[in-house]
C-alpha cells in the first residue's frame, strides 16, 4: 500500500497538511443493542473533489472487543464485497488492483482498537461509501449496561524503537494526522431491544434524544451531527437485573456455538494486601483528565482498609515513587500520600509507562500480602503489545486493576492490561461521576477473587474461548464460549462454573437446552473474535504447548489466526479485508496520496474544543514528537471550573482521616 509520509514527518507533526481537500464528508453510524451484544454498522462517505485520482487513507477506532465481520464498498450504484485474506495476500490484491488502473479498497488492522480503510483510485467527481459491520459484547458496569463507540484515534506516545523499522514504522501506523477540527461529523442512531423493561438510558458524553417503550428504544444524537472528537457513551440500565443464562446458535457451517453469561454470587471479607498506584503524569494527561486521575485517586486512598500496605509512583519520561518502598497505611502516610497527590501535575513528558511497569513488577513482593497495581492512565502509547506482556508475565505475583481516563483513551491498552493481570477495568469519561468506579475497583482488589475458574461442560465437548477462564469477581458477569463439537441436539444438561473462593471450593450452574437453538453467526462471531484475541495476547493453547520462540511455533499461531479469520470473516493483525472493483476503463493519471486528519481529542493535553485558541501552536509541535523533554502551557482560562457539588464533593473526601472520621475543622 501506497504511504509516501516520511518517518520523520510523522515522529516530529502529526498536525495535517494544509490546504488538501479532505475526501471524508461524514460518518453514519447505525447501532442495534440487544441482549448482550452490540451490532454496528459504519457508513463512511467519500468524495473525490479533485482532478487527479486519490488515494483516501482514513485511520479510525473501534470497540477493541469489536469482531469486524463485514466490509463493503458503493460506487456508481455497484456494490464491491470484501473478502477476508491473509493480510500479505491482501495487501498484494490490493497494490495490484491499483497497478493495473482499477479500484481497491482495503481495510487493515493496526491495532485491535485502531483500523485504516483505503480507497484507492478513487476518480475525480466520484462519491464511494464505505461499510463495515461489527459486533462486539456490551460491557456490564454496576447497574447498566454500556455502549462504547469511539471517534478519534488520539495522538499516541511512541518509543524510540517504534519509531524505526523497515516500511511502516509502528508509530505511524497509529498516529493519523491531525486537525482541531475537521468537516465531517457523527450522525448515529442506536436502536434498543431488551428481554425487560429499560428503566433509564443516558448519556455522559453526549446531549441525545431518547424515545423508550418498554423493552424497547431509539436513541439519536441531540444534534445533527457531532463533532468527533471523543468517545460515545451510552449507558442502558433494566428495570429487572441480568440473570446468568446461555445461548446457542446453530451456524451455516452447521456447527453449534453456545454463550454462558455467569454471575458468581457469595460473600466476601475484605483481606490484607499492597496496593501500588501507578499514576499517568505524561503530557497527554494534562487539564480535566489528570483532575480525573486526582480526585480518583484521592478517593481511593480514604478507601482503603487497615493492614493494607501503599504506595504511589507517577510516571512520564521518568517515574517517582512517593516512598522508597509500599509503608502501612495510617494518619501519617494517607497525609503526607494525599499532600503529594494534591500538588504533583501532569508535568513528565513522555508516557514511558513500559519502564515504570517494569520498576514497579520487578521489585519484590512482600511475601505475605498480596499485591495490587492500579494503573490510571488515558492509555495512549504504541507498543501496547509489549506493555500487554510484561504485566502477563508478572501476573503470578501481580494482580492489576486499570482506570482509563479521558474522552479517548486506549480501550486495548486499558482492558488488555486488565485482562493479562487477572484483574478488571474501568473507564471515566469526562461528566462521568467516578465514586462507583472507583469504589468497585478496590472491591475487586481486596476481596478474593475466584480462582482455579473453570467450565464443565455437562459432558459436551467443546473448544472453548477465551481458552483459559480469568479470575472472577463477586456479582461480575463472565461470558464464556464454546464451539459444540458432535452436539447430541436433544438432551438438557447443566454447564457449570467451577472455581476456589476465598473458604473453599464454589460451583454456579446454568441450565442448557438445544431446544432454544437459533440459526446465526453472532455468537460464533464473537466467539472467534475471543479465540483470536487468544492469539493477539499470547494466552491461547498454542502458548501452553511450548516456546513459541521457534519458528514452527509462531507459523502454528499465524496458521491458526487466518484459519479462524478467513472462516469467520474477521480481521486481526494476520487478515486483512480487501474489496476490488473491476472497471472496464482502468483510472489513468498520476495518483495522489491524501491522508484523512481526525480531530485530536477533547480534552487531551487540557485542549478544549471551546477554548483551543488557548493552546499554544509551537507548543503542540513538540508534544506531537516522541521527545522526552516536552513542554507545553494551556492559558488559565482555558481550564473549564468543575461545578460546585463536584468540588464540593472532591473537597470532602480530602478532609477523610484513615480511620474514616472527618476533620471538618481543617481549613
Amino acid at each position: 500500500m501506497r504511504n509516501p509520509t516520511s518517518q520523520t514527518e510523522t515522529a516530529v507533526g502529526l498536525l495535517a497538511k494544509k490546504g488538501e481537500p479532505i475526501p471524508l464528508e461524514g460518518v453514519r453510524v447505525e447501532a442495534s443493542i440487544r441482549d448482550f451484544c452490540s451490532r454496528v454498522t459504519m457508513t463512511q462517505r467519500y468524495r473525490n473533489q479533485e482532478s487527479h485520482p486519490i488515494e483516501a487513507v482514513y485511520v479510525f477506532p473501534l470497540d477493541e472487543m469489536a469482531a469486524v465481520s463485514g466490509f463493503a464498498a458503493w460506487i456508481d450504484g455497484v456494490e464491491v464485497f470484501g473478502e477476508v485474506k491473509d493480510r500479505d495476500d491482501a495487501f498484494a490484491a490490493y497494490d495490484d488492483a491499483l497497478a493495473e488502473g482499477h479500484g481497491a479498497y482495503l481495510l487493515d488492522q493496526e491495532k485491535p482498537d485502531v483500523f485504516t480503510a483505503s480507497m484507492g483510485n478513487l476518480p475525480p467527481e466520484k462519491e464511494v461509501l464505505v461499510k463495515l459491520t461489527y459486533v462486539a459484547e456490551l460491557t456490564r458496569e454496576g447497574d447498566d449496561l454500556r455502549f462504547v463507540l469511539p471517534t478519534t484515534v488520539s495522538p499516541r506516545y511512541a518509543p524510540p524503537e517504534d519509531l524505526k523499522g523497515v516500511g511502516r514504522p509502528p508509530a505511524e501506523a497509529v498516529n493519523p494526522p491531525v486537525e482541531w477540527s475537521v468537516p465531517y461529523g457523527l450522525d448515529l442512531t442506536v436502536s434498543i431491544d431488551m428481554g425487560s423493561a429499560i428503566r433509564s438510558v443516558e448519556s455522559p458524553s453526549h446531549p441525545i434524544a431518547v424515545e423508550m417503550d418498554g423493552p424497547t428504544a431509539t436513541v439519536r444524537l441531540g444534534e445533527r451531527q457531532s463533532a468527533m472528537d471523543r468517545d460515545f457513551v451510552l449507558l442502558v440500565r433494566l428495570a429487572e437485573p441480568e440473570k446468568p443464562r446461555a445461548w446457542i446458535e446453530e451456524t451455516e457451517y452447521g456447527e453449534s456455538v453456545a454463550m454462558i453469561a455467569f454471575q458468581p454470587k457469595l460473600e466476601t471479607q475484605e483481606a490484607p494486601c499492597e496496593l501500588v498506584f501507578l499514576v499517568d503524569r505524561s503530557g497527554s494527561m494534562m487539564g480535566t483528565s489528570f483532575e480525573e486521575a486526582r480526585n480518583a485517586l484521592q478517593l481511593c486512598l480514604r478507601s482503603l482498609p487497615e493492614q493494607t500496605w501503599f504506595n504511589v509512583v507517577g510516571f512520564g519520561s521518568s517515574h517517582q515513587m512517593l516512598f522508597p518502598e509500599s509503608v502501612p497505611y495510617g494518619e501519617k502516610t494517607l497525609a503526607k500520600a494525599s499532600r503529594h497527590v494534591e500538588s504533583v501535575q501532569a508535568d513528565l513528558g513522555g508516557t514511558e509507562i513500559l519502564p515504570a511497569l517494569e520498576s514497579v513488577l520487578s521489585a519484590p513482593a512482600r511475601t505475605e500480602l498480596p499485591r495490587q497495581l492500579f494503573i490510571l492512565t488515558d492509555g495512549e502509547v504504541t507498543n501496547t503489545e509489549a506493555v500487554i506482556a510484561l504485566v502477563r508475565k508478572h501476573s503470578d505475583t501481580t494482580r492489576v486493576f486499570t482506570f482509563g481516563i479521558g474522552a479517548g483513551a486506549s480501550h486495548h491498552l486499558v482492558r488488555g492490561v486488565a485482562r493479562a493481570g487477572e484483574g478488571a477495568a474501568e473507564f471515566i469519561s469526562p461528566g462521568e461521576r467516578i465514586e462507583s468506579k472507583v469504589l468497585r475497583q478496590l472491591k475487586r482488589a481486596i476481596a478474593p477473587a475466584l480462582t482455579g475458574v473453570q467450565v464443565d461442560w455437562g459432558g459436551l465437548v467443546v473448544k472453548q474461548a477465551p481458552h483459559r477462564v480469568p479470575p472472577a469477581f463477586a456479582d461480575g458477569r463472565l461470558l464464556v464460549y464454546g464451539f459444540l463439537q458432535d452436539a447430541p441436539h436433544s438432551n438438557e444438561t447443566e454447564i457449570t462454573l467451577r472455581a476456589t473462593g476465598p473458604e473453599g471450593d464454589v460451583s454456579f450452574s446454568v441450565p442448557f437446552s438445544f431446544e432454544n437453538e437459533r440459526h446465526g453467526n453472532l455468537i460464533a462471531t464473537l466467539a472467534a473474535r475471543t479465540l483470536l484475541r487468544d492469539l493477539e495476547e499470547g494466552a491461547s493453547e498454542f502458548h501452553e504447548r511450548g516456546s513459541l520462540q521457534r519458528r514452527a511455533g509462531k507459523d502454528r499461531v499465524k496458521e491458526e489466526a487466518v484459519r479462524l479469520g478467513v472462516r469467520y470473516g474477521l480481521t486481526s493483525q494476520w487478515t486483512s479485508f480487501v474489496a476490488v472493483e473491476r472497471r472496464d476503463t482502468p483510472v489513468k493519471g498520476e495518483m495522489l496520496l491524501r491522508r484523512i486528519p481526525v480531530a485530536l481529542t477533547r480534552g487531551w493535553g487540557g485542549w478544549d474544543s471551546a477554548r483551543y485558541a488557548c493552546l499554544r501552536l509551537d507548543s503542540f509541535a513538540e508534544m506531537s514528537s516522541a521527545s522526552d523533554d516536552v513542554e507545553y502551557s494551556i492559558a488559565p482560562s482555558c481550564a473549564a471550573p468543575p461545578s460546585m457539588a463536584d468540588r464540593s464533593f472532591d473537597e470532602l473526601v480530602r478532609l477523610q482521616r484513615a480511620d474514616g472520621s472527618w476533620d471538618l475543622n481543617r481549613n
